[in-house]
């Protein structure tokens, strides 16, 4: 898959009234529809654990799995990851935020981003930006 499909898939979409599964469920169904992509086309579905995602009866993954049938549901890689490098040796946790800084301070200057791109289009990196890291957001820990 190319670049622009990935793009095209992801999204950020504001939780008007509470985060429940079911009102989770239902932004997730309407993007599908506004971009005309079948549910069908969900294999799997990957959650940090929480109650909202996986509860019984009212997660959103019991909605996702009354409208696609057959999806997998697991437990999210990256947020293992997230939930070790909390318990890290201070010798790992000290190079982590090394590494999270360099990447704040590239994303934080519009001239550092571009010569990073630069630099990554040189040495012929795939993907040319960095995802600027945040304390709310773990995933980008997973992505540097």
């Amino acid at each position: 898959m190319n670049q622009e499909i990935y793009a095209e898939l992801l999204f950020a979409r504001t939780l008007i009234t509470d985060t429940k599964g079911e009102s989770i469920f239902h932004v997730l169904k309407d993007y599908f529809i506004e971009k005309p992509i079948p549910l069908s086309n969900i294999i799997s579905v990957a959650t940090d654990g929480a109650p909202a995602m996986v509860v019984s009866y009212r997660g959103f993954i019991s909605y996702l799995k009354q409208n696609v049938s057959g999806v997998l549901a697991i437990h999210c890689v990256i947020h293992r990851q997230h939930l070790v490098a909390k318990n890290l040796s201070v010798r790992l946790h000290e190079s982590l935020h090394l590494v999270i800084d360099a990447v704040n301070r590239i994303r934080s200057n519009t001239l550092n981003m571009r010569l990073f791109a630069q630099l990554c289009e040189e040495n012929d990196e795939h993907f040319h930006q960095l995802l600027l890291h945040t304390e709310v957001r773990w995933l980008s820990k997973g992505l540097v």
